[in-house]
């Protein structure tokens, strides 16, 4: 059996290129148990529609497997169409929120055979296998697929209790020669100096509920590996792959104090100091929390990414986020004077949204010394916000709206009463008041690609 992953291109053009973590981790799983496979990686390679079709018709697979957040449904959609055009046989495979969120769609509006569904570093093998035998794949657990024109589901897959039985990625399967630009990264955000640096889960899932956000866990249970599997995975990317930078790569690394306390009591046992950042949620350090802050420093992190997202309580508890203003100027005033970088992303567009309530989140980050992270709310399926969207007529058709949708940095939708040239001015303006204001020279306060510092505030005398 001739299989290949694939890996899409959702920005292409793109400055910069990522290792594919979610790929990497079901491949990973491939490969362990035995399958031998093909790897296409369209979006380091850069590779043209006529490319990929010569690769595929020079392989002639029987499986093609690859998967994307949802936002890359139309990816998904043309890809599929090439590899049934080159050979009707050949099963598709997709995974990922493309997969989970919208399966009904993408088995009737494209043609991909089967959607793995949430997790799917085991659910991979067990198709693999059957498809392998020629054996009926249709009770295996966490799928759907299509029996006629009907879209079919398995039994649910329960998620694994003990991450650490997974693992971590085999690097090794990807063109590391290719990607090394790509993994130098700024260390220190502040000072540009470059370093290699390497992705890492910690954990899967969030235990939070945002009403925005959609991830393939969403309504699971958040696991975590030990602690003792992440300080050998960092010990593993330093001396295998030569890390001095590590980028914890979850949706949530520390959902509370003590996961921080674990993270650093580790560190301190390693031979080797390593640099590191990682994301959060604003509440989690307080203003008692200055001298674990500068313990972080000390070993080694750069920065922590938190996020604001607004300004307006009304829209924070439509968002559900569960924090406040003040939470996010606490912590990120903790971390400034224990001389971690805070990072934040901000929301511009729930139905609440206005004029003033753009300048109150704007107002936050000038406040808080931070160029936010900027993004157009951006309603995905499997949410509340999204519901809420088709219920009132802003999504009248899915497909198409699916196919139209792309970065939240992208402005694609308006929920809110204003004009669209209200609400993208009014952002706008008001952000390069805020570069200006910090002192940088962004070529898009949209796009802003490569961390700028913002000019140094002194932090305010501890009380």
């Amino acid at each position: 059996m001739k299989t290949v992953f694939i890996n899409l291109s959702l920005r292409p053009g793109a400055k910069h290129r990522h290792l594919p973590v979610g790929l990497a981790y079901v491949m990973t799983a491939a490969k362990r148990a035995g399958f031998e496979f093909d790897y296409i990686d369209i979006d380091l390679d850069e590779l043209a529609d006529e490319d990929l079709r010569v690769l595929l018709q020079q392989g002639g697979y029987d499986v093609v497997a690859f998967g994307c957040i949802v936002t890359g449904y139309k990816y998904i959609k043309k890809t599929a169409e090439l590899i049934k055009e080159i050979s009707p046989r050949t099963t598709i495979i997709a995974g990922n929120s493309v997969a989970t969120s919208i399966p009904h769609i993408l088995l009737t509006h494209t043609l991909v055979d089967i959607a793995v569904l949430g997790e799917g570093d085991v659910t991979i093998v067990e198709l693999l296998h059957r498809i392998e035998r020629g054996e009926g794949y249709h009770d295996v657990q966490g799928i759907a697929f299509k029996v006629e024109d009907k879209v079919v589901f398995s039994a649910p897959r329960p998620v694994e209790p003990d991450l650490d039985r997974f693992g971590f990625p085999d690097w090794n399967i990807f063109n590391l020669e290719k990607y090394s630009a790509y993994l130098r990264i700024n260390h220190n955000v502040t000072s540009g100096k470059s370093v290699i640096g390497y992705p890492l889960n910690s954990g899967r899932g969030c235990p939070h509920a945002c009403t925005f956000c959609y991830h393939v866990f969403r309504g699971k249970k958040y696991r975590r590996y030990s602690e003792a599997a992440i300080i050998e995975e960092v010990r593993r990317l330093h001396q295998t792959f030569g890390a001095s930078f590590i980028s914890f790569w979850d949706e949530l690394t520390f959902p509370n104090t003590q996961a921080v306390r674990e993270l650093l009591h580790g560190l301190k046992g390693l031979d080797f100091i390593v640099n590191w950042d990682a994301p959060c949620r604003a509440g989690l350090l307080k203003r008692g929390d200055v001298d674990l802050v500068r313990e972080m420093k000390a070993l080694g992190c750069d920065n922590i990414a938190f996020s604001l997202e607004n300004a307006s309580p009304e829209i924070l508890a439509a968002m559900n986020k569960k924090i406040s203003v003040e939470q996010f100027i606490e912590q990120a005033e903790t971390l400034a004077r224990g001389g971690v970088t805070p990072l934040t992303s901000v929301i511009f567009g729930y139905p609440q949204e206005t004029p003033e309530t753009i300048q109150m989140t704007i107002d936050v980050c000038e406040r808080c010394n931070i160029f936010p992270s900027v993004g157009f709310l951006l309603p995905l399926p499997g949410t509340p916000i999204y519901e809420w969207a088709k219920t009132h007529g802003h999504i009248p058709d899915e497909v198409k709206y699916l196919e139209s949708i792309g970065d939240r940095q992208d402005f694609h939708i308006n929920l809110t009463t204003m004009s669209d040239e209200t609400l993208k001015g009014t952002v706008e303006e008001g952000l390069i008041k805020l570069a200006a204001k910090q002192g940088l020279n962004l070529d898009s306060v949209f796009k802003t690609t490569t961390y700028q510092a913002p000019k140094a505030k002194q932090p305010e005398p501890e009380s």
